[in-house]
């Protein structure tokens, strides 16, 4: 199954695959992300742990980078965002979830997820803000989700590391997925002896024992499709996918070779254009604008400068005098006897009002690359906007932001994929109950899986503006003296339940709050009691007005 010379042929080729967009890369994170700007795995990852010298003094203009972190921020807002379940998996036989103890089995799962995921050991929030943040900036993320142990080893949740994508190098099959995966590094000989033990190659042991823990070494992690998978097998050939560690150095050796049942190194892209196996974003499309708002500024503070302390011209006379250029000075010469300035600016201060137009063009074609404008886009509402005018403002946000759905397909459900498996070969599944492991034995699939999210909330929003703008066409009618016939008809071709079941999930109102059966039950007999309760006290006067009536008509005996 492994090669030597295969591995480092296929990573030649994968290399000169991803060339033409290295420059692209190298000049987003440069300008977006200074910290990832170094694309090679041995400057990435020396000895001393350096990541090299920063080039952010390269930058006049900040406008980019606070741009792309508001844009991560409204993604996890959006797409993932902290406190709710916005990804949710259940099983694909409706028979089977419509029994109760499946959903809650399933229900109990979900929770258990995202209780991992908002562990605050497991990573998850730091490690997907860098992952989004190299997926606005330089066209693709990959993260590496595992099993997090203690000092004994054993396993006490999940954790996530985001890779640097610099070090990262992907092949993709027929449908255009990645399939194969590269991931270089660079570790010191006492490091890689840590992590690898006995697994670790001859030349990381022959290292240690000639005492030069310093040493380094380069490496390659190798996810691909297995050609050998068998089914009916149990041990790596039985797995989907194959992988392993390959040493570079010293001739290569393959160590460490194993399979997994599920994708262990999640990448997606952000955009890919075909017959590209590397993504595209929005930091790409704007380059030009960055490295003119960047000439401009540097321009700015020039005239400035400039305008601010000018290059002084003098009288040939004064070259044997001393000229003081600074606050609070006093140049004896500078006026001769008749009130002549001998000392004058050589330039005029200039007039920055069309760079300061040209800038903030150039910043606004950055901010609407990264959505912004997004932030702002209630800011021209007023008061007497209409309901069914926000949604159709949802909506036109779910369109705009339509783009960042496709990480659903190449990052988020993989990632699920990836965490089920692990939370399985943790034991989080032992107790799943028999019909459904019988089914799982049948081969029906283990999960569908749906979002609920603000972007797919506003992606449907455009259904409750339709909503509200039938009802404001009808309210004419329902205050009409036909009104309560209409107004009947009304509910009952869109019955209020639905109604407010689909509103509810569109404003992202919890499940939670959303009362049981029972409770619906008991809450109708109290409404209707309070009906009749406040019927009667309503009738109470009339009824005692009526008494008095008759006993005042009646004669006395």
């Amino acid at each position: 199954m492994w090669d030597a010379k295969e591995i480092e042929q296929e990573q030649s080729e994968m290399e000169q695959a991803r060339q033409p967009f290295e420059q692209m890369m190298r000049d987003a994170a440069i300008w977006f992300l200074p910290g990832h700007q170094q694309f090679d795995a041995m400057a990435w990852t020396t000895a001393g742990g350096s990541r090299g010298p920063s080039m952010d003094a390269r930058i006049f203009d900040p406008h980019a980078q606070q741009s792309i972190e508001q844009a991560i921020s409204l993604f996890e807002g959006y797409v993932m965002p902290r406190g709710q379940l916005w990804q949710r998996w259940e099983l694909p036989d409706e028979d089977l979830m419509k029994q109760r103890h499946v959903r809650e089995w399933v229900e109990a799962k979900n929770r258990l997820l995202f209780k991992y995921r908002n562990d605050p050991k497991s990573g998850f929030t730091g490690q997907v803000h860098e992952s989004v943040g190299s997926l606005l900036a330089m066209g693709s993320q990959s993260m590496w989700p595992d099993i997090r142990r203690d000092m004994l080893g054993n396993p006490v949740g999940l954790s996530y590391q985001s890779d640097f994508i610099g070090q990262v190098y992907v092949k993709t099959d027929h449908m255009g997925l990645v399939s194969t995966v590269h991931f270089t590094f660079t570790w010191t000989a006492e490091k890689a002896f840590s992590a690898f033990r006995d697994d670790a190659p001859e030349c990381v042991k022959k290292a240690i024992r000639d005492k030069r823990p310093t040493a380094t070494f380069r490496f390659i992690h190798v996810v691909k499709p297995n050609r050998e998978f068998d089914p009916s097998r149990i041990d790596w050939k039985g797995k989907p996918w194959a992988g392993c560690y390959f040493c570079r150095d010293q001739g290569g050796q393959v160590f460490k070779n194993g399979g997994y049942r599920s994708m262990p190194r999640i990448v997606s892209r952000y955009s890919v254009a075909p017959n590209e196996d590397y993504g595209r974003c929005p930091a790409f499309t704007v380059l030009p604008a960055v490295r003119a708002s960047q000439q401009m500024v540097q321009d700015m503070i020039l005239a400035s400068e400039l305008a601010a302390m000018p290059p002084l011209g003098a009288h040939s006379d004064m070259l044997d005098q001393t000229i003081k250029y600074a606050a609070h000075q006093v140049t004896y010469g500078a006026i001769d006897h008749r009130g002549n300035r001998k000392l004058v600016p050589l330039l005029e201060g200039s007039d920055m009002s069309g760079s300061m137009e040209l800038l903030q063009r150039m910043q606004t074609l950055i901010d609407r690359a990264f959505f912004v404008d997004m932030l702002q886009i209630r800011q021209d509402l007023k008061s007497h906007v209409t309901d069914s005018q926000l949604y159709q403002r949802e909506e036109e946000k779910g369109m705009l932001l339509a783009p960042l759905a496709n990480q659903e397909t190449e990052w988020l459900s993989p990632m699920l994929d990836r965490e089920i498996d692990l939370m399985d070969e943790m034991g989080e599944f032992d107790d799943m109950p028999g019909e459904v492991a019988e089914a799982i034995e049948g081969g029906m699939a283990l999960m569908s899986v749906s979002y609920d999210n603000g972007l797919s909330r506003a992606q449907d929003a455009g259904a409750a503006a339709g909503y509200w703008r039938l009802l404001e066409q009808f309210t004419p009618i329902f205050q009409s003296p036909t009104g309560q016939e209409a107004w009947n008809r009304f509910t009952e071709k869109w019955p209020l339940e639905k109604v407010m079941d689909a509103m509810g999930r569109i404003n992202g109102i919890p499940a939670s709050w959303e009362a049981e059966t029972d409770e619906r039950n008991q809450r109708k007999v109290e409404n209707q009691q309070a009906g009749e309760l406040g019927e009667l006290i309503t009738a109470l006067p009339a009824i005692g007005k009526t008494a008095k009536d008759l006993s005042d008509a009646v004669p006395n005996g």
